[in-house]
């Protein structure tokens, strides 16, 4: 027999979604940053156990009772897995670092791959809509390559907005 927890909000994409109120976004700032601490907590309890998740996107993230929880390691390995493919570019395209798309060989991936995902999932919080949205997957891609991100949403503190900056960096190190 398997217990599982009800996801009573959904994910994330969907739960940011019924807060657009007649085509306005409203969410708190306490609430946007209790999310964004959840998110970022579990990321950081899973590289403390060696863990990268690989496929860290809002569909990923459940709500539960107002507190986000980290879901899906279908394609999570561990940090010392020696294995690197092109498998490892598994998950949704705006979410993935684009050192998977400009290297032509195999690239391994590791925490910065999932700290590039925290970024865009830190954007999105405060957009309400997922990155580049109206684009097809191979234009995202391409954006993704280019070094193009989506635009910093105004009037955020720029403290949060160069959080996600940094994080979502071509050059993660």
């Amino acid at each position: 027999m398997l217990v599982l927890q009800l996801a009573n909000n959904g994910n994330l994409r969907n739960y940011l979604r019924n807060k657009q109120v007649e085509g306005v976004y409203k969410i708190s700032w306490a609430e946007l940053i209790r999310i964004a601490s959840d998110i970022a907590n579990g990321l950081k309890d899973l590289h403390n156990k060696c863990i990268i998740h690989r496929d860290l996107h809002s569909k990923n993230i459940l709500i539960i009772n107002g507190r986000a929880l980290i879901t899906d390691f279908g394609i999570s390995k561990q940090l010392n897995d020696t294995t690197s493919s092109s498998s490892n570019k598994g998950g949704i395209p705006a979410y993935i670092e684009p050192q998977c798309y400009l290297q032509h060989e195999n690239v391994k991936r590791d925490q910065r791959s999932d700290i590039y995902s925290l970024g865009v999932l830190l954007w999105e919080l405060t957009s309400g809509i997922p990155p580049f949205y109206s684009f097809p997957d191979q234009a995202i891609i391409i954006k993704i390559s280019k070094g193009e991100r989506e635009k910093i949403i105004k009037n955020i503190p720029l403290n949060y907005a160069n959080l996600y900056s940094n994080c979502w960096s071509s050059n993660p190190d």
